[in-house]
């Protein structure tokens, strides 16, 4: 998640004891080899940088639509898209619609920091650079540590996915389609996020709810409540559940699982 995957940068954490002093050896010291890579990248790669980097800093600090990353970065929006057209065909954001709707038509699309090192860095370094250029490493860390499993949140849903195709069932689940979703309830007139959603373009009878918590502490029975009541805004006869967890689940919430049929997994059994 904070490497992207890149073996250089996995070379460089794996000489580390531990996620703490990768983190702080590569991207909190002055000296440290990621302490500015993703700037020198874009300035590699892309004329403009200045615009490119308030871009990736609007995302990072949660602006994900193309009205929000405009007026956070004051460029305007028929000039937004080229930026983020190129930043897209880089790898370094993602545009994403919901599971349901059509990439070339949806007007609901949001755009997220797809490569895990830019993430990382555009969210947790420019606000420590004054600790990081005094050499207040340990400092610059602390605001991090309670802040990681948040972090971690999207990769984790990322990995559910890959684990549900990998563990595909033609026989009893044969979805064509899966991902996320967002959109009004027009019962509680609030915005609905589901982590996952799977269903089939060709079987209408069924569909596939999940739910990922990345914490410290077990899923409870309100989550898996939340879930049933969410999937509620959509007609399938059929309804399979899954949460995921990192750490495991209530007895509660256990007990209302078997009784609906929901799969539980734990992490460590992915």
């Amino acid at each position: 998640s904070i490497s992207g995957g890149i073996p250089q940068y996995l070379n460089y954490f794996s000489r580390e004891s531990n996620v703490k002093a990768a983190v702080i050896n590569n991207f909190f010291q002055k000296d440290g080899r990621l302490f500015e890579e993703p700037t020198n990248l874009i300035k590699q790669e892309l004329r403009d940088p200045a615009n490119y980097n308030s871009i990736i800093a609007a995302i990072a600090q949660g602006h994900s639509r193309l009205n929000e990353i405009a007026t956070a970065t004051k460029i305007k929006a028929t000039s937004l898209r080229s930026y983020l057209n190129n930043l897209t065909e880089l790898e370094v954001i993602e545009r994403i619609v919901p599971v349901t709707e059509d990439p070339n038509k949806s007007k609901k699309s949001i755009y997220c920091i797809r490569d895990g090192m830019y993430r990382f860095w555009y969210r947790f370094v420019p606000a420590r650079l004054t600790l990081i250029e005094r050499g207040m490493s340990e400092q610059a860390w602390r605001g991090i540590e309670p802040r990681l499993s948040d972090f971690l949140g999207p990769d984790f849903e990322k990995l559910v996915q890959d684990y549900l195709w990998e563990h595909y069932n033609v026989e009893r689940m044969p979805f064509t389609k899966l991902g996320n979703w967002w959109g009004p309830d027009s019962r509680t007139h609030k915005q609905v996020e589901l982590d996952v959603l799977g269903y089939s373009a060709d079987d209408a009878s069924f569909a596939v709810f999940g739910e990922c918590k990345w914490r410290n502490e077990p899923i409870s029975k309100q989550v898996l409540e939340k879930l049933i009541f969410n999937s509620n805004l959509f007609n399938y006869p059929k309804k399979y559940y899954y949460l995921f967890s990192k750490t495991g689940f209530t007895a509660e919430c256990q007990k209302l699982a078997t009784e609906i049929g929901c799969q539980l997994v734990k992490f460590e059994n992915m």
